[in-house]
């Protein structure tokens, strides 16, 4: 709690003397606010969340990967992170219960890129449970367990998860950003999907100080 406070007690200092150079962001033109919330997941000393909605199969979410390491490279501790991988329909279930794998091995940065890459670089298709369960073989994780982790009580609550968010989140397409469960950005209108980030950023700040 004191964490959580001192946090907040910055960022008002840091409010105070660069107001009139920090960008506004308007309801409305730079984002919209969901008139339901969705549920968020941060906690303790975290003040806020942004959450990256995205598709292994999606290209645009594939060029947006940079920006993101970037952007967590230099992220304050007391924002959460949290990638959604989105579920429009059910044939991108196996690629949700992909990353959720990644998520329950702790297989880490190294297994995310590298199935973004294995379907844009190398151009061979991730789109069955059959065809991850082989890819993850290079991370020493047998077909079998590949199975038995894509199909457990733990992934299988992760993706009605990711269900629930992508079907009450408003997004129509990936990349998409959202700050607090609420404020969906307009990458087009805070000048491309890198901004977005820093947008979401912004918005939580300006949560927590009137919290």
């Amino acid at each position: 709690m004191l964490k959580r406070s001192v946090s907040i007690l910055l960022l008002m200092l840091t409010a105070v003397f660069v107001q009139a150079a920090e960008p506004r962001f308007v309801d409305g033109t730079h984002y919209q606010t969901l008139a339901t919330p969705l549920k968020t997941s941060y906690r303790g000393a975290e003040i806020g969340e942004i959450m990256e909605f995205f598709s292994y199969g999606c290209i645009h979410c594939y060029n947006f990967e940079p920006a993101v390491a970037r952007f967590l490279a230099e992220k304050p501790e007391s924002i959460r992170f949290t990638r959604v991988p989105v579920m429009f329909n059910e044939r991108q279930a196996p690629e949700v219960r992909a990353y959720y794998v990644v998520e329950l091995l702790k297989l880490g940065t190294e297994a995310h890129k590298a199935i973004f890459n294995e379907i844009h670089e190398e151009r061979r298709p991730l789109r069955t449970d059959a065809q991850f369960a082989t890819f993850f073989g290079r991370f020493n994780v047998s077909e079998e367990a590949y199975l038995a982790n894509a199909y457990s009580f733990g992934v299988t609550a992760k993706v009605n998860t990711s269900i629930y968010l992508t079907g009450n989140s408003n997004i129509s397409g990936t990349p998409a950003i959202m700050a607090n469960g609420k404020y969906l950005i307009d990458s087009a209108a805070v000048g491309g999907n890198e901004q977005s980030i820093y947008a979401a950023k912004w918005l939580v700040e300006q949560d927590a100080l009137v919290q």
